[in-house]
């Protein structure tokens, strides 16, 4: 049995279903953003495959800050957690493009409908 990728929350996120706050620790076999920081080594392989510019955090307290990339994350994968990492995405794009999370009520439909009103105001 393979060991299960394990992640220390880095900012409020919304995960299997949950909404985890900082310093949480969460099990999760998708694909791991930016607020997710790997504990053991089957999320630091994750994250590695995840994100190119990945860089090993070093020790705790040491004051430096890992700055993940800016990619979005993509939404391939085996489809087992699909729903989330469309949404998850949904709400990354969202936040970029107003500064600020979506209500989190706001369904996917209307926050790519926002989304669209937005690029399209911006000319993207």
């Amino acid at each position: 049995m393979s060991e299960v990728a394990r992640y220390k929350i880095l900012a409020t996120s919304y995960i299997n279903k949950q909404l985890l706050f900082e310093g949480d620790e969460v099990d999760y076999d998708g694909k791991p953003g930016s607020a997710l920081e790997p504990i053991n080594d089957a999320a630091k392989e994750a994250k590695k495959k995840a994100d190119k510019n990945y860089v090993e955090p070093k020790a705790e307290g040491d004051g430096e800050v890992v700055n993940d990339s800016d990619d979005k994350p993509k939404t391939e994968g085996d489809g087992s957690n699909q729903a989330d990492v469309d949404l998850a995405a949904l709400r990354d794009e969202y936040e970029a493009l107003f500064n600020s999370a979506p209500h989190p009520a706001m369904k996917a439909e209307t926050m790519k409908t926002k989304i669209a009103e937005k690029r399209a105001e911006l000319g993207v």
